[in-house]
C-alpha cells in the first residue's frame, strides 16, 4: 500500500473522470486547477486524469484495489452499454457518455448524504455536506489545503438537532439524526442490506422494520446504487420520469405510455404509486443495468429534451 499510484486506464473501458464527478451521484468533491479532491473513508485523494493514465495521491495509504474497486473500473461496460443500445437516444448518450462509471460508495456516507441531498440542487447540497464534514469530520491537509473527511454516524448520533441545523440541514436535521442513532443502534443494518435481494433491501429501508426516518422512495434507490451496489435500482426525479416517458415510448405499450402522459404532463406529480410504476416499468426495459441506464438518462436527457422543443 503506497501514497502514490498510477493506474493504467488502457486495461479497461474507457473512463472519464469528470463524467464521473459531475454525474451527480457523490458529493464532496471538488476541483481545483486539472485535480479531483475529495474522501474516500478516512483518506482524502487527488485523482488526475491524462488520457489512460489516472494518478492518485492520498493523505495517507491506500491500495490500487480499493482505488480500482472505488472508480468501479471493473465494471463489464461494454456489456453494460451492448444491453442499453436500445434506442437512438441510448445509442446517442452512451456514444457521448460511456466513460462514466457508477461509483462504490461507502454505505453509511452514501445514507447521510442522500438524506441531506433531498428538494436541493447540486451546489446548496455541497454547502451542506462540506458545513456537516467541517463540523464533525476529521480535518486533513493535502496539497498545503484543508479537507475533511465525511463523518462517521456514530459522531452524529452524539450531537443534536440544533447542532446539526446550525450546519443548514433545516428539516434534514431531524433525519440525519434519527438514521444516525438507528445505525449505531443496530451495528449489523448495513451488512443486513448488503445480503438482501434489492427488492427486499428496498422495502425494508422504505417501508419496513429497517426503515429510516427521511428515506423515501428516489432517496432509498439513490442509497442502494451508489452504496450497495444494487444496480437494478432506477432513482426517479419529474426530470428523469419525463425524458424517460419521452425517449422511450416507443418501446412501452401503449396504454402505459398515455397513462404516464397523464399524469406526468397534465397533472406534472411523481408520487409514490408512479413512481413505483414508472421504476418497474424501467427494471423491465433495462433489466439488471437499470442504475447504468439512469445515469445515461440523467447525463443525456437536458440535451435530448432541448432539441425535441
Amino acid at each position: 500500500m503506497v501514497n502514490e499510484l498510477i493506474l493504467d486506464l488502457s486495461k479497461y473501458s474507457s473512463f472519464s473522470l469528470d463524467y464521473c464527478f459531475k454525474s451527480g451521484q457523490i458529493f464532496g468533491w471538488r476541483k481545483m486547477d486539472s485535480y479531483w479532491y475529495g474522501p474516500y473513508d478516512d483518506v482524502v485523494l487527488r485523482l488526475s486524469q491524462i488520457s489512460d493514465r489516472l494518478k492518485i495521491h492520498a493523505s495517507k495509504e491506500i491500495s490500487e484495489k480499493e482505488i480500482i474497486h472505488f472508480l468501479g473500473l471493473k465494471d463489464k461496460k461494454k456489456d453494460v452499454d451492448k444491453r442499453l443500445a436500445l434506442n437512438l437516444f441510448m445509442r446517442s448518450a452512451i456514444s457521448r457518455y460511456s466513460a462514466v462509471r457508477i461509483f462504490r460508495q461507502d454505505p453509511s456516507n452514501t445514507i447521510l448524504s442522500y438524506l441531506c441531498a433531498q428538494n436541493k440542487n447540486i451546489p446548496a447540497i455541497e454547502r451542506m455536506i462540506f458545513e456537516l464534514s467541517r463540523k464533525f469530520g476529521d480535518r486533513v491537509e493535502l496539497d498545503g489545503t484543508t479537507f475533511y473527511t465525511f463523518p462517521r454516524f456514530g459522531r452524529i448520533a452524539r450531537s443534536n438537532v440544533n447542532e446539526l441545523l446550525r450546519v443548514g440541514l433545516g428539516y434534514r436535521a431531524k433525519y440525519l439524526l434519527e438514521a444516525s442513532k438507528a445505525l449505531k443502534e443496530d451495528v449489523d443494518y448495513i451488512n443486513k442490506i448488503k445480503e438482501m435481494s434489492y427488492v427486499n433491501a428496498w422495502n425494508e429501508m422504505v417501508a419496513g422494520n429497517m426503515k429510516l426516518i427521511g428515506v423515501g422512495p428516489k432517496v432509498a434507490d439513490c442509497i442502494l446504487l451508489y452504496g450497495f451496489e444494487k444496480m437494478e435500482a432506477f432513482p426517479i426525479d419529474v426530470w428523469v420520469s419525463r425524458v424517460y416517458t419521452t425517449a422511450f415510448d416507443k418501446l412501452l405499450p401503449e396504454e402505459e405510455s398515455k397513462y404516464y402522459f397523464e399524469r406526468l404532463c397534465l397533472k406534472n406529480r411523481l408520487d409514490k404509486g408512479l413512481y413505483l410504476k414508472l421504476a418497474n416499468s424501467a427494471r423491465k426495459v433495462f433489466g439488471e443495468y437499470a442504475g447504468y441506464a439512469q445515469l445515461y438518462i440523467f447525463m443525456y436527457g437536458r440535451d435530448y429534451l432541448r432539441y425535441c422543443r
